[in-house]
């Protein structure tokens, strides 16, 4: 079993370590919200860098890549010669070419191994991983992917990156399109209920249409059903496409998906799921 350093118990972050926990390796955790790493389970850390010390692995699921980079540059000294930094968190693909280097540097390895699924499938271990990085170091993190979900090797430092953000594009797309859906079927009299029935065996079925509906009452366990309670923030899908915009390229259905959840954002929608886009285009 591993020594894993674990920054960063929030919605994802949490279930997953436990996973690593339950699987029988020395886990000790940091977070700005000590209780959490308590409840745990685990050894809890007063710094990143404290959590690190002699860590065979650091693992990071953190908001934002600002917080990635800050994190990195406290973890690169006190992790164990050789270890392996894994990056579970959503960023710019540049940042993991960039930390991959530096952390070479000092003779430290890494990964970008951004996770899909949402906390559903990070408390039942059935996320999938996207890895980037050398083919050594993830056939040593691998063991250890595979306890929160199916991991897959995409290419090098980034790639992981790249392919997390082309799948939160097309999230993010469909979320718009089906909101604006819904709004025309409610100003035209159309039952919610049956709408999710048609649209659910029709050709407009998606994974996002029956996670997050976003028309309350149909599925109680939809956000929209509990007051739009986050499973995946608005802001958080809308920094998703700022970051898929700036890799380049012609991108004119990302930039309108974009401008309506910063709409979203502006009229205070930003802490909610992703899927109360649809309150501010009814």
């Amino acid at each position: 079993m591993a020594r894993v350093a674990f920054i960063g118990l929030g919605t994802m972050g949490l279930p997953i370590a436990r996973h690593l926990v339950a699987a029988g390796h020395d886990v000790v955790a940091h977070d700005i919200d000590r209780a959490r790493a308590e409840t745990l389970g685990a050894r809890a850390a007063r710094s990143a860098a404290d959590a690190a010390a002699d860590a065979e692995f650091a693992f990071t699921s953190l908001p934002e890549p600002a917080a990635v980079q800050l994190v990195a540059s406290e973890i690169a000294g006190a992790m164990r010669s050789g270890g392996v930094f894994v990056d579970l968190s959503t960023g710019p693909p540049s940042l993991a070419r960039q930390l991959a280097e530096e952390l070479a540097g000092v003779g430290l390895e890494a990964l970008d191994a951004p996770v899909s699924g949402g906390p559903a499938g990070a408390g039942a271990a059935t996320l999938t991983v996207m890895v980037g990085g050398a083919e050594s170091t993830f056939a040593r993190a691998e063991p250890l992917l595979r306890t929160i979900g199916r991991p897959f090797l995409v290419g090098g430092p980034g790639a992981g990156q790249t392919a997390k953000l082309c799948n939160n594009l097309v999230a993010g797309v469909t979320m718009v399109a089906l909101a604006e859906a819904c709004a025309i079927a409610e100003r035209e009299g159309i039952d919610a209920a049956l709408l999710y029935e048609l649209l659910t065996t029709s050709t407009g079925d998606s994974r996002v249409l029956r996670t997050r509906y976003p028309l309350p009452g149909v599925d109680p366990a939809h956000p929209s059903s509990r007051g739009y309670e986050p499973l995946f923030m608005l802001a958080l899908i809308a920094k998703d496409l700022a970051l898929a915009l700036a890799l380049g390229g012609e991108m004119p259905v990302v930039a309108a998906a974009l401008s309506a959840y910063r709409d979203a954002q502006e009229a205070g929608l930003g802490s909610l799921d992703y899927s109360a886009v649809y309150l501010n285009r009814r």
